[in-house]
Parts: C-alpha cells; sequence; structure tokens
C-alpha cells in the first residue's frame, strides 16, 4: 500500500495554531518515534505514519491530506513536487500523426504531464532528484524511453493554459512573425479567421482572438512535438470545430497532445485519451491510452475496466427530457425590442415568453449580443421598442451571474454565505466548504466561477440569467453545475436562460433554444424560442455538422464529416438523433 501525506503550505500556519496535527498523532505519543515535525510549515514522515487521518481532521485549517492508495504501486511515481507535495503516477505516451487527449479534473496533473513531457519539468521519480540511469531503469521497455532520448533533439510548441502573459501592448503581426513566415502565418490565421485583427495589439483583443493567435504562434514553424492547453477556452462552437480541424491538420505529421474539458469536442479532436484521477491538489494517476470513444464512456461511467479501478461513486448520466417550448405556466412576456451602442453594434430580439419549469439555451457565435440580451432581460440596459427607449419590465424577481467575473474583495466566501443566506445544500452541491476561509479576491478562477454560480442559484429569484457558467471548470463540476441549475428550476418550478458554448451542457439543460446570428462586432440577431430539437438543427445546419447519440453512455457526439452516419442523417434532414 501507498501512502501519501500532502500538507498545503498557503494553509499551514503554524505559528497561530496550537499544532493540533504533532499532539493528536499516535506515534508522537511514542517516545522512540516522530512522525510530525513543525518549523515554518508542518511535515510529516510518510514512512513512520500510520494512516489513522487523526491529524486531518484535527488540522483547525484543513491543510493536510492524508491517503492511503492500496492499488497503486510505490515505484510508479512519475514525479513529485516535494516532501508532501503533489504526486504524480504514470504518464501518457504520445504518438507520431495521432492527436492525445488528456481528460480529468483540475487539479490532478495533467499540466505537470504536460509539461514534463514538453521538456519543461524534469521529472524526479518521487526524489530529490533522479540520475540518467535511474530514469533509463524506470522506463526501461516503454515507449517512453525512446520519446525522452529524442526529446532533447527535437523542436517543442507549448500554446498555454493561461493566455496572460500574450496580453502585450504589440501587434498581432509582429508576434506572430518572431514565430513563422507571413506566407504561413496568413495560411493560418485565414484557417482561424483573425486575418482581420492581425494588424491589432495583443492587449486589445478579445479573448477568442487572442486564443486563436496563440494557438498560431504554437503552431508555426516546424515542430516535432504540438502541446495545446485548453486551446477551445472562450471560443464559440463553430470556432472550437474551425480549431479542432485545424489542429487535426496540424497533427498528419507531427505529435499532438490536447488538454480540454468539453467532451463533445475532446471526442472529436483527439485520436485517443488517458484518463487523470486522483485526489485534487494531492496526486493524480494516469490510466492506460484509450481510444476517444471508449475514453469518455469510461470517464463518465466512473468505472476504468483495464485498471479494475472505480475513479468515481456515482455515473455521470445525460438526461435528455425536454419540456415543450410553451409548457409551464407563462409568468412574463417581452415585445419586439432593438439595442444599439456607440460602437455601432446593433441588437434585434424577436418577442418571447417566459414559462415556469423551463430551461432556455441561448446559441450562437461570439459578438452577435447573447449576453446584451441577457443584460436586457436583467434591467441593466435601456432597450428601444417602437421608438421609445426604456428598460425592460419583466415584473420579476431576477438573478443574474455576469460572464466575467473579477473582484477585489477583502470579504471571505463564509462571510458570503452567511450575509446572503446560501444553504446547504447549494453550499455542498458547488463544494464550497473547501472555500469558506478565502477571500472572494483570492479565489482561482473555477472558484470564482462555482462561488458566483451558487450565489446566483441561492438567491431567491422567479428567472436566473447565467452566462457562461462552463468557463474555467472541469469536467465533472460541469456535469455538477448542469444538474444543479437543471433541478433547482424543476423543483422550485423557475426559469433559467443559460449562454455557453459547451454544446454538451447546453444538451442536457436546455428544453428549449433562442438562436443568434448576425455578424461578430456589428450586428445580432435573436430568434424566437423554439424547441431543442429544432434549434440545435438549426445551429448543426449552419456549422455543417450531425450529432448522434452515444449507445453506452447517452451523450451526444458529433459524426465525422462525410461518414456513414452523417450522410444517412442529413439525406433525412435529421441533423440530431437524441
Amino acid at each position: 500500500m501507498v501512502r501519501i501525506a500532502v500538507i498545503d503550505k498557503e494553509k499551514c500556519k503554524p505559528a497561530i495554531c496550537g499544532h493540533e496535527c504533532k499532539k493528536c498523532c499516535p506515534i508522537e505519543k511514542k517516545e522512540a518515534d516522530s512522525c510530525i515535525i513543525i518549523g515554518d510549515s508542518a511535515k510529516i514522515d510518510e514512512k513512520t505514519c500510520i494512516g489513522c487521518g487523526i491529524c486531518e481532521k484535527r488540522c483547525p485549517f484543513s491543510a493536510i491530506k492524508i491517503i492511503n492508495l492500496p492499488a497503486i504501486d510505490d515505484d510508479s511515481i512519475i514525479h513529485r513536487y516535494g516532501n508532501n507535495g503533489f504526486a504524480l503516477y504514470g504518464l501518457p505516451s504520445p504518438k507520431k500523426g495521432s492527436v492525445l487527449g488528456m481528460l480529468g479534473r483540475n487539479g490532478i496533473g495533467k499540466t505537470t504531464a504536460v509539461k514534463i513531457l514538453a521538456g519543461q519539468e524534469k521529472l524526479n521519480l518521487g526524489k530529490e532528484a533522479a540520475t540518467e540511469k535511474e530514469l533509463k531503469d524506470f522506463f526501461q521497455g516503454q515507449e517512453l524511453l525512446t520519446y525522452f532520448q529524442k526529446l532533447g533533439g527535437k523542436t517543442v510548441a507549448y500554446k498555454p493554459q493561461n493566455l496572460s502573459s500574450l496580453s502585450k501592448d504589440i501587434k498581432a503581426i509582429d508576434l506572430l512573425k518572431e514565430r513563422g513566415d507571413e506566407k504561413q502565418i496568413m495560411k493560418f490565421a485565414e484557417s482561424l479567421n483573425v486575418s482581420q485583427v492581425l494588424d491589432n495589439k495583443l492587449n486589445k483583443l478579445s479573448g477568442g482572438e487572442l486564443q486563436r493567435i496563440a494557438i498560431i504562434a504554437a503552431s508555426l514553424g516546424e515542430a516535432d512535438i504540438y502541446f495545446y492547453d485548453e486551446p477551445l477556452a472562450y471560443l464559440d462552437i463553430g470556432e472550437r470545430l474551425r480549431v479542432s480541424d485545424f489542429i487535426k491538420e496540424v497533427a498528419k505529421e507531427k505529435t499532438i497532445v490536447v488538454v480540454e474539458h468539453d467532451l463533445l469536442i475532446l471526442d472529436y479532436l483527439t485520436d485517443y485519451l488517458s484518463i487523470f484521477f486522483g485526489e485534487q491538489g494531492a496526486f493524480g494517476v494516469v490510466s492506460t491510452p484509450k481510444t476517444s470513444r471508449e475514453g469518455v464512456n469510461a470517464y463518465l461511467s466512473g468505472f476504468l475496466k483495464d485498471e479494475n479501478m472505480r475513479i468515481r461513486d456515482k455515473e455521470l448520466k445525460f438526461n435528455f427530457t425536454k419540456n415543450a417550448p410553451n409548457s409551464g405556466l407563462k409568468i412574463s412576456e417581452w415585445d419586439d425590442f432593438s439595442v444599439s451602442f456607440d460602437s455601432g453594434f446593433n441588437l434585434e430580439v424577436k418577442k418571447g415568453e417566459i414559462h415556469q419549469n423551463h430551461v432556455i439555451g441561448i446559441l450562437g457565435r461570439n459578438g452577435t449580443g447573447k449576453t446584451t440580451f441577457v443584460r436586457a432581460l436583467a434591467g441593466e440596459l435601456e432597450v428601444e421598442q417602437e421608438g421609445v427607449k426604456k428598460k425592460l419590465d419583466l415584473n420579476l424577481d431576477v438573478s443574474y451571474k455576469p460572464q466575467y467575473l473579477f473582484t477585489e474583495s477583502e470579504e471571505t466566501v463564509r462571510d458570503i454565505i452567511f450575509k446572503e443566506k446560501i444553504g446547504k445544500k447549494v453550499s455542498s452541491q458547488f463544494n464550497l466548504g473547501v472555500l469558506q476561509n478565502k477571500k472572494l479576491k483570492d479565489l482561482s478562477g473555477g472558484e470564482l466561477q462555482r462561488f458566483s454560480i451558487a450565489r446566483c442559484l441561492a438567491k431567491k429569484a422567479d428567472v436566473y440569467l447565467i452566462d457562461e457558467p462552463s468557463a474555467y471548470l472541469d469536467v465533472e463540476e460541469r456535469i455538477n453545475v448542469a444538474k444543479a441549475i437543471k433541478d433547482l428550476m424543476v423543483e422550485k418550478e423557475k426559469t433559467a436562460f443559460v449562454i455557453d458554448h459547451d454544446l454538451l451542457l447546453v444538451s442536457y439543460l436546455a428544453d428549449s433554444v433562442i438562436n443568434f446570428g448576425g455578424e461578430s462586432g456589428k450586428s445580432g440577431i435573436a430568434g424566437e424560442v423554439v424547441g431543442f430539437e429544432k434549434g440545435i438543427t438549426n445551429l448543426l445546419e449552419s456549422l455543417d455538422i450531425t450529432l448522434r447519440k452515444e449507445k453506452e453512455s447517452g451523450r451526444p457526439r458529433i459524426n465525422k464529416k462525410g461518414s456513414v452516419k452523417d450522410r444517412e442523417q442529413k439525406s433525412k434532414g435529421h441533423l440530431v438523433e437524441l
């Protein structure tokens, strides 16, 4: 049995606690033995630790995790961040001419694995440092040995997860010229539809534009291995497909590794997957490689057959039961209206109704007014109706979760939970307990997203307006959020409008759909509220793709363009079969 002790050094505060961990440890009570050393932070000797977990329960700051791993061999550790730090067991094995996907929760080693495979982090086999001989012996007989032996002579390209370092006061074209020749730049820019922004400065680009410029920057030149860490963030559905096709084209002669949380697109983009499982912030384990279809299904089922390992207590299921557009009690409506901005952007919205026990998915390209629409419903913007400018009055209580989340608040999560009376059920659904002592300004992007959705749903309202709830969230968090929203609307007979680009999440949630068209950044047209299948069909028609239902898991999958199933569904006019 492998036993690891992980201490969060940010939470561990020996100067102000009573050293409860050391005082309650059974080993410490024996005169001859010692298990816990108190210094600037606590240190736990994993060899003498008996795994009782008493110190974990007694720590007032929840800084300790004691984990017993009966199915994992201690000799399989790949990397560890020092004593009592995060540990990674196993590594994926990239292959030339294929796209390898990494699937799993945040905080269990995907980015660490990418850095090791990219040569940015030297693996240590759980020691202070590993010698070349130790590494050679460890990987003897594995494909990874050849991979690492050749890595030093290969060119590696890396598209990072965090794009903040790219947001500079220089033109996009100037950055790209440092990476490749102008002919290749123009070709890639046309493929990803960003030719029109090449002369714009990087710090003036939208999130989606900066993402595509970063992908181009990583793809230029003649690298041997390409790493794309969350390449689909900030992109709409059409752009995600465009980027996926672009990456697959690059992969024909190269080795590609992709980390992504959009299951629908990850399945479409990759050839095979490695599943990461474990405990967030403590350890991660990498599965054997699986085909994309098998890997996604295994992840959703929570059981890995090859490893004989259960990675989750419950299966993640998809319930596609839909309410008709006008089912449920009508509680409000809006007439045709328009919204105009000084920038020249104009949004035209057709009339619609709001019914109880209903979720309306809002779909469309970036820059066509989806956020403007929900802000108008929330009463934040003036609209124009029959030549008169005014704010909409739905005569309903509205709770709104905005798209962009930023705060410098010194308040803690616990303060807000108490002040806004966020109940235990919502707090548990969004795992707010682990965030209670954190200040709002110190929350990560995913933590702030979870907290903001929880605050929105905890408020007493008739209508909930939720803008891009999937941003910064991993696969399981997205599904949990979708389930929480759906359950609340059914249980309390409320209504939600949800904007998102994760089609799997929208497919799970939405009873009806509003499709947005127009020209990005210039004009937007909001269609009428239509049934889910009709709305999704309209979207798929514009994207020239078809969806089918996966028999084993019930999830939607994108058919390969030109495949028998794709042609069959198009010929019948059934672009979506769920």
